[in-house]
């Protein structure tokens, strides 16, 4: 997000559920996360990926949907062209959803339906673990939905949502160092750490206290930082995360989605 004055708006309809790996017990009695060893890929078949589940699809591709329902091929999905897919559906007795969906395009027998399934197939293909990095939520969660992802709200957002319930610990994703520790009205307590392996910046907003670290203080990939929150603007308990390239946040580095790498590091599916 931009030095945060965006206003968390979390729509969870279209969200994408992933559990997070189960949290160990340190030895001191904290809790920390299982740090990934391996970096080899998964080589078990991918799940067949959702036939009902809305599919984003280029302009282009929505001008050919909306060919085949009677209205104006202008590539953009509003309520009419919602209205003309819920009528659509209904007359080949496909689930109402008003939106394009594998289901949907089949019936339609567009030609790059087949393009669409195979994208969500290596979407949903299981990843392993990441070795040196470990998943940033110790527990339940999932990705926001609509206008919570990379470049939302006209590219104000510039990280992505990770919603779980407030007071589920938050880990370090990597090793590094902490460069801030602050509070900010639209950020609420944020902290970013530096030095990573990746030479990026990693940014957690919105957690529920202020974590026990200053300046310069070193982080250990799992290390537990604070617990994921509802402050600043966030409308719900979320960790808000970001990666920077250097010199890092705010300093001339620009941000990135992290999405593909949240994934990776969860060891889950992104479904």
């Amino acid at each position: 997000m931009l030095r945060p004055t965006v206003h968390h708006v979390v729509l969870t309809a279209m969200a994408v559920c992933l559990i997070g790996p189960t949290a160990a017990r340190s030895d001191s009695g904290g809790t920390t996360a299982t740090v990934a060893t391996s970096t080899v890929g998964s080589t078990a078949a991918a799940a067949a990926p959702s036939r009902t589940r809305t599919v984003r699809l280029t302009r282009r591709q929505l001008r050919s949907v909306q060919r085949r329902i009677g209205v104006r091929a202008d590539g953009v999905l509003g309520p009419g062209t919602r209205s003309a897919l819920r009528r659509y559906q209904t007359r080949k007795r496909l689930k109402r959803t008003g939106r394009p969906n594998l289901e949907t395009l089949r019936a339609m027998r567009l030609a790059f339906a087949t393009a669409v399934e195979e994208r969500l197939r290596a979407a949903a293909a299981p990843t392993a673990p990441v070795a040196g990095y470990a998943f940033p939520i110790r527990g339940a969660w999932r990705f926001g939905g609509a206008r919570t992802g990379f470049g939302e709200r006209g590219g104000a957002h510039q990280g992505v949502d990770l919603l779980a319930g407030c007071g589920v610990p938050v880990a370090a994703a990597s090793a590094g160092r902490v460069k801030t520790n602050a509070r900010q009205t639209a950020a609420g307590n944020y902290l970013v750490v530096t030095d990573t392996p990746s030479g990026e910046d990693q940014v957690y907003m919105h957690l529920r206290e202020k974590p026990d670290l200053r300046p310069g203080d070193p982080v250990a990939p799992g290390q537990a930082l604070a617990t994921v929150g509802e402050t600043g603007n966030a409308t719900t308990c979320l960790l808000h995360f970001e990666l920077w390239s250097a010199p890092g946040w705010y300093e001339g580095g620009k941000p990135r989605d992290p999405q593909r790498d949240l994934t990776r590091w969860s060891g889950a599916a992104a479904r």
